[in-house]
C-alpha cells in the first residue's frame, strides 16, 4: 500500500503604511517694535479686532509717519511680519509716487515734494508749490511748506504757495476706527493763493509717534 502526503504551505505578507502629517505653522505677528523693520512700531489691529473681538489678538509692523513701506528694496525686510523697508519721505518723497495723496476734487499733496490743485476754466491741474521745508507738526506749527507754484489768477501775479501739517484722526473723529495708513485731506485758502492741507491720519495721533 503506498500513502502520498500532500504539503501545503501559505505565505503571507504584511504591508506596513506609513502615513506623513504636515503641520503648518502660522509665522509669528511682531509681538513688540524690535521685530520690525527700522522705522516700523508693532501695532495692534484695531480695525480687525473691532470687526472680530473674540478672535486672538493681531498685530502688524507698520511705518511710522513720514515713512512709507517700500517693499523689493531690502530682502530682509519683506520677511514677515515686517512689512517693507520704510523710505523717508523727507530726503525721497519725489521718488514714491504711491506717497501722493489726492482728494475727490483733485486737489493733491506728495509730503515733502509737491502741491497742486485742479482748475479746469484755467488748463487743468496747477501748482501750489514744491517743499522747500518744514516737518509738518501741527503741535509746533512747523508746516511742510511749499512755494513757487502757478501764478495763473492769482491778481497780483505772485505765484502760488501752500502749508501742510499732518493731523491726528482721531482729535478730529475720536470714535470712528480706521486703518492706520486712512488717509483725508482737508483743504483751506486763508489769503487769495495761499492754501493750506491738514492730513489727517492715525499716524499723527500721540500714540504713534
Amino acid at each position: 500500500t503506498t500513502t502520498t502526503t500532500t504539503s501545503t504551505t501559505t505565505t503571507t505578507t504584511t504591508t506596513t503604511t506609513t502615513t506623513t502629517s504636515t503641520t503648518t505653522v502660522a509665522p509669528e505677528q511682531c509681538a513688540d517694535s524690535n521685530q520690525c523693520q527700522e522705522n516700523a512700531y508693532c501695532f495692534l489691529d484695531e480695525v480687525y479686532m473691532e470687526a472680530n473681538p473674540l478672535a486672538e489678538i493681531k498685530t502688524l509692523c507698520f511705518c511710522k509717519l513720514g515713512y512709507i513701506a517700500v517693499p523689493g528694496t531690502n530682502p530682509a525686510d519683506d520677511i514677515f511680519p515686517k512689512t517693507g523697508t520704510c523710505v523717508n519721505l523727507r530726503t525721497a518723497g519725489c521718488t514714491v509716487p504711491q506717497a501722493c495723496l489726492q482728494d475727490a476734487n483733485q486737489w493733491g499733496v506728495c509730503p515733502y515734494c509737491r502741491a497742486w490743485k485742479y482748475e479746469e476754466t484755467y488748463g487743468g491741474e496747477l501748482s501750489t508749490g514744491t517743499y522747500v521745508s518744514g516737518e509738518g507738526n501741527f503741535n509746533t506749527l512747523d508746516p511742510m511748506i511749499f512755494t513757487g507754484g502757478d501764478a495763473i489768477n492769482c491778481g497780483d501775479g505772485q505765484p502760488r504757495t501752500s502749508e501742510g501739517y499732518w493731523y491726528c484722526w482721531y482729535n478730529a473723529y475720536p470714535d470712528d476706527i480706521v486703518r492706520l495708513d486712512y488717509i483725508e485731506l482737508y483743504w483751506t485758502e486763508p489769503d487769495i493763493c495761499h492754501y493750506i492741507v491738514y492730513i489727517y491720519t492715525p499716524l499723527a495721533c500721540e500714540f504713534a509717534l
